[in-house]
């Protein structure tokens, strides 16, 4: 029985904040297939104060999200935390020029994923940060 607590303790907790309900949905199948324990939020505000609740090992994040906070603004706000922000951040968006790759790594984003985002881009991600932490 121990075996069955310690390996649920071992699963990673993963937040994504996706307003687009379908592929948030393929996410949480994903995730969860790969062992993961998900939560989503729809908007970067909730998604910020659902990280700071649920303190995830992993953030997937849109950036064209809907309100008055978009994608860049939430990573900034995740980077700016104290508590939060050792959290490796995984941007997954249809904005993936040169430009919108380049801003997204300076909002604090570890990695960009161009949607749709494949099975082996999100495997490299749990297997990258598996610790929880971000790389120095």
């Amino acid at each position: 029985m121990s075996h069955v607590v310690n390996e649920k303790k071992s699963r990673m907790r993963v937040l994504a904040v996706e307003d687009n309900q379908d592929f948030a949905q393929v996410l949480r199948h994903l995730l969860e297939a790969m062992g993961c324990d998900l939560n989503i939020a729809f908007d970067a505000r909730s998604g910020l104060e659902m990280a700071k609740k649920s303190m995830p090992h992993m953030i997937f994040c849109d950036i064209g999200l809907p309100g008055d906070m978009n994608g860049f603004d939430l990573a900034s706000a995740i980077r700016a935390d104290i508590t939060l922000a050792h959290i490796p951040l995984i941007a997954v968006s249809g904005y993936t020029s040169y430009e919108d790759k380049a801003r997204a790594v300076s909002a604090g984003f570890d990695r960009v994923f161009p949607k749709p985002v494949k099975f082996s881009d999100i495997n490299e991600a749990l297997t990258a940060f598996s610790s929880g932490k971000r790389p120095e």
